[in-house]
């Protein structure tokens, strides 16, 4: 099953928890009052312009910080500096912004703060918010790769079919079905997908392998282990302790050693 590839510059679910979180801690960061910020009047201007700037900042580094990603990808640079440079170059449109919003605010500014100090003041301000961007991205990539990596889990009450299993192995907490189509993963207890066999004759040969009679095609001795031989060019090993109980059931009598022989 091939999976959709997400957007190059994001869901809109990730844009509206982003604002979200900007506006946020623009709110927070107006009632501090940072740089001096407290002194320029009352509260309610301070935090206008804070949650503004932060969200602009949002939608600027948010854009420029995948497609930094992107193009660090497609041109086999490394990512973190092409992050880097994202950073500086974004920080210049973000410091004409907020310069301009904050004099239009405060006139008085206009005097007091040189352009590179509103760029400094930007570069501070914004390396916390791309940090948690590329951290965001590289949980995200993460999880795609285990995802990517786990098991495609069946569920009991489907799989496996009678009549077409031809050994069960268990792996961990799953149970490897093989099957004339090829093998998948099931998860449960060993026993219960023995039991969602149905009437399909078989037995377990080993505290991790059941085997299906009819797909038994030859017994191997190798020195004093034994293996059955199965269809689809597998096999599954006897445990000392089931060998009576299959020569009983006549799996390794000399009849049927003839009939795999023949």
């Amino acid at each position: 099953m091939t999976t959709k590839a997400e957007p190059l510059l994001g869901t809109a679910r990730e844009w509206v928890i982003d604002l979200a979180v900007a506006a946020a801690i623009g709110l927070f960061i107006g009632v501090l009052g940072p740089y001096g910020s407290y002194l320029n009047g009352p509260v309610g201007p301070r935090i206008f312009h804070f949650i503004v700037c932060f969200c602009v900042g949002t939608v600027i580094f948010g854009v420029l910080h995948r497609l930094a990603a992107a193009g660090a990808k497609r041109f086999r640079v490394p990512v973190w500096l092409a992050i880097g440079v994202a950073l500086f170059v974004g920080c210049v449109p973000l410091a004409v912004f907020i310069s301009w919003l904050a004099t239009t605010l405060w006139p008085i500014l206009r005097d007091r703060i040189a352009p590179l100090e509103w760029y400094g003041q930007c570069v501070f301000l914004s390396t916390p918010m791309l940090a948690f961007f590329v951290a965001r991205r590289a949980l995200k990539a993460r999880a795609s790769v285990a995802r990517a990596m786990a098991p495609t889990i069946f569920p009991i009450v489907s799989e496996p079919k009678p009549g077409q299993v031809i050994c069960l192995r268990m792996e961990d907490h799953y149970v490897r079905v093989h099957t004339l189509a090829g093998s998948r993963l099931v998860a449960g207890p060993f026993e219960r997908v023995i039991a969602g066999l149905g009437n399909q004759e078989g037995m377990r040969v080993h505290r991790s392998w059941w085997v299906a009679r009819a797909a038994v095609v030859g017994v191997v001795a190798d020195g004093r282990n034994l293996r059955l031989e199965l269809s689809g060019g597998l096999s599954a090993p006897i445990s000392r302790a089931s060998v009576a109980r299959l020569r009983q059931a006549g799996w390794l009598s000399p009849e049927r050693a003839a009939e795999d022989s023949a």
